[in-house]
């Protein structure tokens, strides 16, 4: 009688261990970490594999069992302290652990992700939204499914592009968006105070985001061409190469106007500035001076100088832009842009890796109707712009 206590015990101890241990394997969402002197909501995910593996973003960090004897959940570490150590179960549930270790409580929320992937497909918050700032920043929001999320902005003073990534979870019960990642203007739990369908505004401890729905009005024209396939000479030679008729036909212009829009990475939707060249003519020096300036809502920046005089400058028969080489015309088309209806001839070509395609306007020497630029950037991402004359004044 007392062999079979003793193995009735040994039997529930076993079950009780598995059970508590199944309770534990999976991913987890480090919501809350209350210190003695602060709480931290670091909106973190962790996976306790089933292997005895502890792994955060795909990365071993640590491994882990479970003692039954004392509640607790042993972990070791040689690349994260806070992993490395004795924590004490202090709740534990399908839904929620709460975790004690040298007086530092964690709490864990679990993560169904089959849950989360169907909540996400019925949030009707898909698509690229641009968010609203104090300043004339782009910031455009990409939400994928099943939870992936990208925030890139673009600094209106220097044009310098960030992006971070992550993963989001939407909860309809809640009518709130978690973002998790490196992103802190979004990291952690939102609350949905509207939503509409271009429209949806949360509110993040306090403060209001505001989100619209980025509809591209631009069209992507990729340039497919390849170097293999252009001639060792130049089809047909660029309209532009009498100097002396591009000083006439600037002399009488003051600036020209054109519209920039430029592809935001990872994404179908464009930043668009405004670009004024004004020119200056020296007739003694026999010179063209461009100066470029950007234009934002709230600023006026300056731009490359572009330079065609002298001897060592009169080469560039596609001034003020970049000198092909090699290039080739390959037709004659007439197009509409803002400023008008112009005849221009198409040429194709390259400057250095970059691609670029010219609407040059055969009876407007130095003057273009459409550029598009493309290249791949150093994070392997399309750098792609349309710049569209506005006006010629």
């Amino acid at each position: 009688m007392k062999k079979m206590v003793i193995t009735l015990i040994i039997i529930v101890c076993s079950f009780s261990s598995k059970a508590q241990k199944a309770k534990i394997i999976g991913s987890w969402l480090i919501t809350k970490v209350e210190l003695p002197t602060n709480t931290q909501y670091p909106f973190k995910v962790i996976e306790f594999s089933n292997r005895g593996r502890v792994l955060m973003e795909s990365v071993l960090i640590a491994t882990w069992r479970y003692n039954i004897r004392s509640n607790e959940i042993q972990m070791r570490s040689n690349i994260k302290k806070d992993f490395n150590g004795m924590s004490k179960i202090l709740s534990s549930t399908n839904k929620e652990l709460v975790l004690e270790k040298e007086g530092i409580k964690t709490t864990y929320l679990k993560l169904d992700l089959n849950k989360i992937a169907k909540e996400n497909a019925m949030s009707k918050l898909k698509g690229a939204w641009k968010l609203e700032n104090d300043f004339d920043d782009i910031q455009l929001l990409k939400m994928e499914l099943p939870d992936i999320f990208s925030l890139t902005t673009i600094s209106s003073k220097d044009s310098i592009k960030s992006t971070t990534n992550g993963t989001w979870m939407y909860n309809s019960n809640e009518r709130s968006i978690t973002f998790i990642g490196e992103s802190e203007l979004l990291k952690g739990k939102s609350t949905l105070k509207e939503q509409s369908e271009n429209v949806f505004v949360l509110n993040l401890n306090g403060k209001e985001i505001i989100a619209k729905k980025e509809v591209s009005s631009t069209n992507l024209e990729r340039l497919i061409f390849n170097i293999d396939n252009f001639p060792a000479r130049p089809n047909e030679n660029p309209p532009w190469l009498d100097f002396n008729a591009l000083l006439v036909e600037l002399e009488h212009v003051n600036y020209l106007k054109y519209k920039q829009s430029r592809l935001i990475p990872n994404t179908t939707s464009f930043k668009q500035d405004t670009l004024l060249s004004k020119i200056n003519i020296n007739k003694k020096r026999k010179s063209i001076t461009v100066n470029n300036l950007i234009i934002t809502e709230k600023d006026t920046l300056k731009g490359a100088e572009s330079f065609k005089g002298g001897f060592l400058n009169m080469t560039n028969d596609f001034f003020p832009q970049e000198k092909l080489g090699p290039f080739r015309v390959i037709t004659t088309e007439t197009i509409k842009v803002i400023a008008g209806e112009f005849e221009c001839k198409v040429v194709e070509g390259f400057y250095g890796e970059v691609k670029l395609k010219y609407w040059m306007i055969i009876n407007k020497p130095g003057v273009f109707a459409k550029v598009i630029r493309e290249d791949i950037d150093a994070f392997n991402n399309v750098d792609y712009s349309i710049t569209e004359l506005i006006e010629i004044k």
